[in-house]
């Protein structure tokens, strides 16, 4: 009987030893995976569609003409496509996408929404003053096309403090692209069948920042 208990008491302590050794293993793992995490990327152009891969919190505005987060994701996929195909090395990101990155331009894609229709339109966000001058180049290319509001740089703090400045250290600058109000059917009914050639336009502006030259302007 006592051979029996010692068998079982081995047996527990052996158990005990290899729960631990996973948990150590699991805890390098991710401190591995935290510390690769912390080398910044390097590319040409970083372009983050709003909101998108997130299910809960904050996941942009919806209305009857769609989803915020879908209408980001395919002006950014199709800017980032028609880069990359011109020889741009490009940052494509998500929401949370927490790596931070060296970049020359960085631009995040939203489009606003409000309790009350039509109360905005499209604006342009920056941290700062340097910034400027990208943000003026931007308006000059897309004012002539939106035919709606336009609100003044940074009117809001989620503009000037955009979260996701944090990540990315850019030598030209760092911009919230806001491309219309979703909730505004005027707008909304303008951008739906738009939004691919709203990606070109991205990718065309991008270019011009960046003097690759190769990337036509498309009509909108």
């Amino acid at each position: 009987m006592d051979d029996l208990k010692k068998e079982v008491k081995k047996s527990d302590q052996s158990n005990l030893v290899a729960f631990l050794l996973i948990i150590i293993l699991i805890g390098v793992f991710v401190l591995l995976i935290d510390d690769y995490d912390k080398q910044p990327e390097d590319a040409n152009v970083y372009i983050q569609a709003g909101h998108e891969g997130r299910i809960f919190g904050n996941t942009g505005s919806v209305s009857a003409y769609g989803r915020e987060m879908d209408w980001n994701t395919i002006v950014a996929d199709e800017a980032t496509r028609i880069l990359r195909n011109a020889g741009v090395s490009v940052i494509r990101a998500k929401a949370d996408h927490k790596r931070k990155s060296n970049i020359q331009l960085a631009l995040s894609i939203h489009f606003d929404g409000s309790n009350r229709a039509c109360r905005t339109g499209a604006s342009i966000g920056y941290p700062h003053y340097s910034d400027r001058s990208a943000a003026r180049a931007w308006k000059q290319i897309y004012r002539p096309i939106f035919p709606f509001k336009w609100m003044p740089d940074n009117f809001s703090k989620n503009l000037s403090r955009y979260y996701n400045y944090y990540y990315t250290q850019a030598s030209d600058a760092e911009l919230v692209l806001e491309l219309g109000e979703i909730s505004c059917p005027e707008q909304a009914r303008w951008l739906k069948p738009r939004l691919k050639r709203l990606g070109a336009l991205v990718a065309y502006f991008a270019a011009q920042r960046i003097g690759v030259w190769s990337v036509a302007k498309p009509r909108i």
